[in-house]
């Protein structure tokens, strides 16, 4: 009897360990050595990594208001970006401490390679309680590109079912999604400003 219940307590062990890690995404010291081929590291991290906005696929041509007292005015429109311009999007919030390090990151980016076409777009996932802060908190980081919201989490829930804050989406000038993850840590700087300049030159 107590061998059958310790077999039953390891099977149980193992099947909760299966399933809390298939909802570990993979920080990026836990990528795989590319011998600093970008494009390598791309395939290797994907499409297996577990990914929200599934690389290789096309994001929905949406469209989000731009945040009231933000850095831009009106609407964002992705429809007209898609296969002609390369764009990063940014899930972010205001209660969020990494998204505020990494948005300011992104703005380096984003005036760096704006002139060749580079379109950033931050997407707050804040709720009618703190979205009156979205705007003025990208103006207090210096950022410059559009900053939107999702009251409705239409989009949130299409590219980022988890609510995952911060997450990182890169789109192609073919449309297409090249890169997906969570989490930002000063650590990944390099690799994101290497994976940037290939988005844009496309080599």
């Amino acid at each position: 009897m107590r061998a059958s219940s310790q077999r039953l307590a390891l099977f149980l062990g193992l099947a909760a360990f299966l399933a809390i890690g298939s909802f570990i995404t993979p920080r990026p010291r836990d990528l795989p050595d590319a011998g600093g081929n970008f494009q390598a590291l791309l395939e290797a991290i994907s499409p297996t990594s577990g990914a929200l906005a599934r690389v290789g696929g096309a994001p929905p041509p949406f469209t989000l208001p731009m945040a009231t007292g933000g850095p831009t005015s009106g609407q964002f429109r992705m429809g007209p970006l898609i296969g002609h311009n390369p764009v990063v999007i940014l899930f972010w919030a205001t209660w969020c401490v990494p998204c505020q390090l990494e948005l300011p990151f992104y703005e380096t980016l984003y005036q760096r390679h704006r002139a060749a076409g580079l379109r950033v777009v931050g997407i707050s996932m804040d709720n009618a309680t703190t979205i009156t802060r979205v705007g003025p908190t990208a103006r207090r980081l210096g950022i410059t590109f559009d900053i939107v919201t999702d009251l409705d989490t239409r989009i949130t829930t299409q590219l980022n079912p988890r609510r995952s804050a911060p997450l990182s989406i890169w789109i192609n000038r073919e449309g297409r999604i090249t890169w997906e993850r969570e989490g930002y840590s000063p650590a990944e700087q390099e690799t994101i400003a290497a994976g940037i300049d290939t988005l844009v030159t496309g080599h």
